[in-house]
């Protein structure tokens, strides 16, 4: 890098644009005194950025400006001026990339103010960017590479210290002064830090006091509030299984009554065949009675069959009303129970819909507050505006029109919400109408094919018996393979244990003789005995190992295998306890509440990284993640290497054990020889030899558990199946009956059938109806979105439009409200439908209640009425029966003779009435069962929406309890836990949360009281670190100048010796640096003795020296031999033309010698008119004679 030229303009005493070119080497500037010369100077200090004007030789910076005059009235003259300095940067030494770079710093006049302004090659630019510009390339305007005029001495006048903080300077130290003052300052900081911290501890302790009281109920109620919260899902729970309940034991019921269906088909068909078989025999013995005992016989025989018919069908009826109250009765319950929970669910509902109303009027006060204020922003823009009245108005006729068509909106959703409800229960109803109306037609059918029904019956039964004797016998077979595979697994059972007990022993036997200490022994025997809670187990008994690492994991825990994991402190506080009483030794325990976690240091983890380590010791065992940080608390950092002479290149550097069981030290010491021989070892391959045997036996038992269980259940099932068989052989071979009494019924069958199908029908058209009134108000809303979105659109134009018109901040503050407005609005619509769509299933399930209170009303008369019949019926039937008794002994006093006949006719007609009244009986058992189940499936269907929803009432990802109090438990122990909560009153919660932080607030300032302890060790370590680095830079530097100091001086003097001393060498930064010359043929003295000449001397032997350690791009010396006599004027010549092979020299000097030793030579003369002119010198000697001959200088 090369200064190539400076240009001036209107700078101090150069008028106009002036350009000074610089070439390489040395370059002299002379002239008479007062023609400018050391405005140069100057002008090169102006752009480099000094501080202070006064290094200008100026008191403003608008006296730089050429002509300026303070106090004037003149208004002529230049009004700016500016310097430029050009440099050749094709080295890039200055951080720009470009080959040439031009600086230009210039001041402009404003008034009575001046302005800095700043540009790089033409462009922009700024103090800062020349700063940090000429800083990286050593160029500062207070730098030792610029003496201004009558500052050559000043090195040499300098005290000691400021002499040191030169050469600081140029070590470039400054940066550990500031790393050093940072620090202090840190410690400082750290140090008032904590005296705030102490404050601060004292008072979280005072606080912590006052709020322990107040949290002590806000706790109280916390855990009420979280029991209540426990309760409330519970209950939710309640209501899922509650419902899952009902619906399956409705299924249960359905599926039991569908095989009752199906074994009463078969009944009945046998049934048929008993009854027309017994009834032929019957007329036949009636045509022999009748034969035998004539007319009057045959009319007594009449009357008595007459009321042997009416008894019967009085005791069937008897029996009917008994079981249908005996159905209603349980048809009861399940409907008081429905009642039960709608009526709760009612009760739920209402209490959302209540939460949701106020949440909805809240939202609507906040509307109207932001609507009172949006007509109020918008009313004051239109007391200024006309057209913004007119737009105001327009605006509020449509959101009013968007209003009701919102309140349209929500009123028809409502509506038709209500209707979908409507309609929901009406096909609900539909379809109950039309199971009732198949149940009817099912009759109807089987009363014409009941006799093809009996056959199908019969059929069915013989297939299901030689089915269930195909099963049964499968089933003696595999009780038969099950007691075979028993016995293998018994078998295999003893030969595991014996195994499993033998190498047990072994091991025991190995612990007891060759491993633990006599107090590690006695503390697992008492943990086995359960004598000692808390202990878990040793080390080795909590590791396993592979056979390749356990000679060198029990090398690297040592005596440490034998440490307890106890579960707390306590626990180890109990056994140590236990260890004094018995006087058995000392143990080391790791209670895990208070074992910390170990991280490897820097060293460990470099060489675990390095060739040969394996790993860390811990990361080679296998163990329970909770037992992490014992195992790091055993094993530290060591690393295990896989030989020692891999392990020796980091020896020293951290802990390793070898795979042949070598032990490395982290001091540097090393443990090997022989393999370590410890009856202690981890779990290896035996260990889990014997882990295997157990967990075998363990699943074997579990096998032998299962199929016992499984044999169990088969030889249940077999036991069933044999009663089944003999069952359905019993039922094949009594399989007679015929149909009775359908003659009178199949009237009343169609007459029900015909009701049935007109319900239907009805019904029917109120669903099309529904479904019609549901079309017509889909539409009326598709309408009315229409309406809306289109209003919307106009409002959102009005709005637009009103905002331009208002304009300014006005208009921004009314686009923010309405956008909340409108956010607001968005949130009440979703509110409303909420809140339509809750009154709607409050609406529905009200009627739901009402029903079902209607079904218990109708179920209560109807069981009131068949309990009046089945009375009227018993005492019926007891008439009959006198009658029937009275008709018996009539008959036997008059047809004695007939007796055979009779007794067989009797016992014929008994077994036929029991028969016929068996078959009405189950004909009526099965009609009520298909009745049931289909009312049982219309239940499941309806209860299966009210499960889902109930379910989608629990939050997702909750956990199912295992368990679930029932419904009544759960309501008492809410209604108790409001009562608790009611009798605490009123609790700052927020002291809770106040406590909670304030402790953790607490915890905090004594973990930071530690943190800023260890902050004030690690600052007072790094200043030391510093301090000695700081040292140490500085006197390499200092050497170096010093040597080159003693150098530049002996050939600037001719032989002169110079040297630099530390006034305290122990410690250099609490002394100065003194300067001791000797010139030729004198004697030393220090530099203050020297005289102004000499001092001139050791001054630029000092720059010379630094120019040798920290050379400078270009060096300005203002008059550097103004004290010297003419020889020394040509030393220094001399040696300034010597150095400037390495660097570019601009000196200003009125010297002949050194004129004659520069490479260029430029003249500043002063013209008429007070301007300063350049010219260039380029024949030295003859300029030289035409000036009168220099003074000679004093030495």
């Amino acid at each position: 890098m090369r200064l190539l030229e400076l240009e001036f303009e209107n700078f101090k005493s150069f008028k106009g644009h002036v350009t000074l070119p610089l070439g390489p080497g040395f370059t002299c500037i002379t002239g008479p005194n007062g023609s400018g010369k050391s405005n140069i100077t100057d002008a090169i200090l102006f752009i480099l950025g000094t501080r202070s004007t006064k290094l200008l030789r100026a008191r403003k910076l608008k006296q730089l400006i050429y002509g300026f005059q303070e106090g004037t009235k003149k208004k002529t003259g230049p009004k700016a001026c500016k310097v430029s300095m050009v440099f050749d940067n094709s080295d890039r030494f200055l951080a720009v990339e470009k080959d040439q770079v031009t600086f230009t710093k210039g001041i402009r006049l404003r008034g009575e103010d001046t302005t800095t302004y700043y540009q790089l090659d033409g462009i922009k630019s700024s103090a800062r960017e020349f700063e940090a510009l000429f800083s990286r390339a050593g160029l500062y305007a207070t730098g030792y590479n610029i003496i201004q005029q009558g500052d050559v001495i000043q090195t040499s006048l300098m005290s000691g210290t400021e002499r040191r903080r030169k050469i600081e300077d140029v070590a470039g130290i400054t940066a550990y002064d500031n790393r050093l003052r940072s620090t202090r300052s840190a410690r400082n900081s750290v140090e008032a830090d904590l005296t705030l911290l102490n404050d601060r501890a004292k008072e979280a302790k005072r606080t912590l006091k006052q709020l322990e009281r107040e949290k002590e109920d806000a706790e109280k109620l916390e855990v009420i509030l979280d029991e209540i919260k426990e309760t409330e899902l519970l209950l939710k729970f309640r209501n899922v299984f509650d419902f899952e309940a009902e619906i399956e034991s409705r299924r249960e019921v359905v599926e039991r009554y569908t095989k009752e269906l199906s074994e009463l088909k078969k009944e009945q068909h046998n049934r048929k065949e008993d009854i027309e078989s017994k009834q032929n025999q019957f007329e036949k013995v009636e045509k022999n009675i009748a034969v035998s005992g004539g007319d009057k016989a045959r009319e007594l025989q009449e009357e008595l069959d007459k009321t042997r018919v009416a008894h019967a069908l009085s005791e069937r009826n008897v029996d009917g009303a008994a079981n249908r109250l005996h159905e209603l009765e349980i048809s009861r319950k399940i409907l008081d129970d429905d009642h039960k929970i709608a009526s709760n669910e009612l009760k739920n509902l209402n209490l959302d819909l209540t939460t949701i109303s106020k949440d909805v009027s809240k939202m609507e006060d906040k509307i109207t507050a932001k609507v009172s204020k949006l007509s109020k922003l918008e009313g004051a823009a239109a007391n200024n505006s006309e057209a913004v009245s007119t737009q105001r108005d327009e605006l509020e006729v449509l959101r009013k029109n968007a209003g009701e068509l919102e309140m349209q909106r929500h009123r028809l959703d409502g509506e038709k919400e209500q209707i979908e409800i409507q309609l929901a229960s009406a096909k609900e109803q539909v379809i109950r109408s039309k199971k009732w109306l198949e149940s009817i037609e099912t009759d109807v059918k089987e009363a014409d094919y009941q006799l093809k029904d009996l056959e199908v019956g019969r059929k069915s039964t013989t297939q299901n018996l030689d089915k269930v004797k195909t099963k049964h016998n499968r089933s003696l077979g595999t009780i038969e393979a099950h007691q075979n595979k028993l016995g293998s697994i018994d078998s295999k059972l003893r030969t595991f244990s014996m195994k499993l007990a033998s190498q047990e022993a072994a091991q025991r036997a190995r612990e007891e003789f060759g491993g633990y200490a006599r107090g590690v022994q006695a503390l697992l025997e008492c943990r086995d005995k359960k004598e000692l809670r808390g202990i878990i187990g040793t080390i080795a008994e909590l590791g396993r190992v592979d056979e390749k690492y356990a000679t060198a994991l029990e090398v690297a825990a040592g005596g440490r295998l034998q440490s307890i994991v106890t579960e707390d402190d306590s626990a180890a506080a109990a056994a140590i306890d236990f260890l004094k009483r018995n006087n058995i030794g000392r143990v080391r325990f790791l209670p895990l509440n208070k074992v910390h976690s170990y991280k490897p240091s820097a060293h460990a983890i470099l060489i675990s990284k390095n060739e040969g380590a394996l790993g860390f010791a811990q990361d080679l065992v296998k163990f329970d993640s909770r037992y992490s940080n014992v195992f790091g608390n055993v094993f530290g950092d060591t690393v295990i290497m896989d030989s020692l002479n891999r392990a020796r290149k980091y020896l020293g550097k951290g802990r390793m054990v070898t795979l042949q069981g070598e032990l490395l030290e982290s001091g540097g010491a090393l443990v090997g020889g022989a393999a370590p021989r410890t009856g202690i070892h981890f779990g290896t391959s035996e260990r889990n030899d014997i882990d295997e045997l157990a967990n075998d036996i363990r699943n074997l038992e579990a096998e032998k558990l299962q199929l016992s269980s499984e044999l169990n259940e088969i030889i249940r099932e077999a036991a069933q199946l044999a009663t089944t068989r003999q069952e359905l052989e019993s039922e094949k071979a009594a399989f007679q009956t015929r149909v009775t009494d359908y003659d009178g019924r199949t009237g009343e069958i169609k007459k029900r059938l015909q009701e049935a199908d007109d319900a239907v029908k009805i019904r029917e058209g109120l669903v099309e109806a529904l479904q019609g009134e549901i079309i017509e108000r889909t539409g009326l809303l598709e309408g009315l979105e229409k309406d809306i979105q289109e209003v919307s659109t106009k409002i959102s134009k009005a709005t637009k439009n009103l905002q331009a018109v208002a304009g300014g901040k006005t208009s921004k503050v009314i686009s923010e409200l309405q956008n909340n407005l409108d956010g607001a609005r968005e949130e009440l619509s979703v509110g409303q439908a909420k809140l339509a769509s809750l009154t709607a299933k409050v609406d529905s399930m009200k009627s739901e209640v009402g029903r079902l209170k209607g079904e218990l009303e109708i179920n209560n008369n109807e069981q009131k009425e068949l309990q009046e019949t089945h009375k009227l019926e018993t005492r019926k039937g007891k008439e009959l029966e006198k009658l029937l008794k009275s008709l018996r002994q009539e008959e036997e006093e008059k047809f004695k003779e007939l007796k055979g006949l009779r007794d067989e006719r009797d016992e014929l007609h008994d077994l036929l009435t029991n028969l016929k009244t068996d078959f009405s009986t189950k004909q009526e058992l099965r009609r009520n069962r298909r009745h049931a189940s289909d009312d049982l499936k219309i239940e499941i269907s309806i209860r299966e929406p009210k499960l889902i929803e109930a379910k989608s009432r629990i939050p997702k990802g909750t956990k199912t309890p295992q368990t679930v109090p029932g419904r009544e438990k759960l309501d008492i122990s809410k209604e108790n836990l409001d009562r608790n909560r009611n009798r605490l009153g009123n609790v700052n919660m927020l002291s809770l949360e106040h406590y909670r932080q304030e402790f953790e607030r607490f915890g905090e300032i004594k973990k930071h009281k530690k943190q800023l302890n260890e902050e004030v060790r690690r600052l007072d370590t790094l200043e030391t670190k510093i301090s000695e680095k700081k040292e140490a830079k500085f006197m390499g530097v200092y050497n170096n100048i010093s040597e080159s100091f003693k150098t530049s001086f002996k050939e600037i003097t001719g032989g002169g010796e110079a040297r630099l001393v530390l006034e305290n060498k122990k410690s250099p930064f609490e002394g100065g640096v003194t300067i001791k010359a000797r010139m030729p043929r004198k004697k030393t003295y220090p530099v203050e003795a020297l005289s102004g000449g000499e001092k001139s001397l050791v001054s630029m032997a000092f720059i010379f020296a630094i120019q040798g350690y920290d050379p400078s791009p270009f060096y300005l010396l203002d008059e550097p031999d103004q004290n010297l006599d003419g020889v020394n004027t040509e030393h220094i010549g001399r040696a300034i033309a010597l150095q400037s092979s390495v660097a570019q020299f601009l000196v200003v000097s009125l010297h002949h010698a050194a004129l004659r030793e520069s490479d260029n030579v430029i003249g500043v003369f002063m013209g008429d008119d007070g301007a300063s002119r350049l010219h260039q010198i380029r024949d030295v000697d003859a300029f030289l004679a035409s000036i009168p001959v220099e003074a000679e200088v004093g030495a």
